[in-house]
């Protein structure tokens, strides 16, 4: 709040609430994207809201819905998460002793979800439908059918659809998905052992490493492409590019080319 007082108790004031927040900013210029900065920008854009809501402030003040340009994006290097192998997978789903856990796991592995959606499943016309929806910045996820990877024989003989009607889940609140599969998999020997054989090679396993592991297979494994990947793992496009090209490296690329060539009868 002294931040606030101090902008506007100068000679020439903000006259707007795009302003006021253009000069916050220029306060923590040197922290784009950090928690002090977001704070206070999003603190006090509640607070003009409020104050326009209550005709303290006319509609000048009215801060916009996205903040991002006043709060900026951190420079600093996020960790990244790693895709989880098959072979993985497959140890992980042999070694969880609870059988809702194990279903919960090898729906998460053989459908690429998000720990969230295991309460927003159900069967439609006979198929397994996601109905989770999830609102970003780049709009709101639609309802799905689940597909398993042509590539996954391994998650057809789970049979998850013929079992999901009778299948027991394990105990989890609404919007706290992530945090009970991260606390029982991190009490799982297996999953400690893992995330310290990934971290020896600079790679990070975390509960969404499974959903990883499926937008991974489909590009590599079965080149299906990033529109179709996108729509069967419930995001955007955009998001889905940027979430998943970190990990092309030179050796797919190469593989992606000479599977091209094979196809349009290149090969010489």
């Amino acid at each position: 709040m002294n931040h606030v007082l101090g902008a506007v108790a100068v000679a020439t004031p903000p006259q707007n609430s795009k302003q006021l927040l253009e000069t916050l900013a220029r306060i923590w210029a040197d922290k784009p994207g950090g928690r002090t900065r977001q704070i206070q920008i999003q603190s006090t854009a509640a607070l003009l809201r409020w104050a326009v809501a209550e005709r303290r402030l006319g509609e000048d003040w009215e801060p916009p819905q996205d903040l991002t340009v006043f709060v900026g994006r951190s420079r600093a290097a996020k960790s990244i998460t790693t895709p989880l192998e098959v072979e993985h997978i497959l140890a992980l789903v042999r070694a969880i002793p609870d059988a809702r856990w194990r279903f919960a796991f090898q729906l998460m592995a053989a459908y690429g979800l998000r720990p969230e959606e295991l309460q927003h499943l159900q069967i439609r016309q006979g198929r397994l439908w996601c109905m989770y929806e999830k609102v970003a910045s780049r709009g709101k996820t639609r309802p799905r059918v689940l597909r398993t990877l042509p590539c996954d024989d391994w998650a057809d003989g789970w049979r998850l659809e013929e079992r999901f009607p009778t299948q027991v889940f394990p105990p989890m609140q609404p919007g706290l998905g992530g945090g009970y599969v991260g606390h029982y998999l991190m009490n799982r020997p297996l999953w400690k052992e893992l995330r310290r054989e990934y971290e020896a090679k600079g790679e990070k396993l975390v509960p969404y490493s499974s959903r990883h592991g499926y937008a991974h297979r489909a590009h590599v494994i079965c080149d299906l492409p990033p529109k179709v990947v996108a729509a069967a793992m419930g995001h955007s496009v955009q998001t889905h590019l940027a979430a998943y090209s970190r990990w092309c490296g030179e050796e797919v690329v190469d593989d992606a080319f000479a599977k091209a060539e094979k196809r349009l009868g290149r090969n010489g």
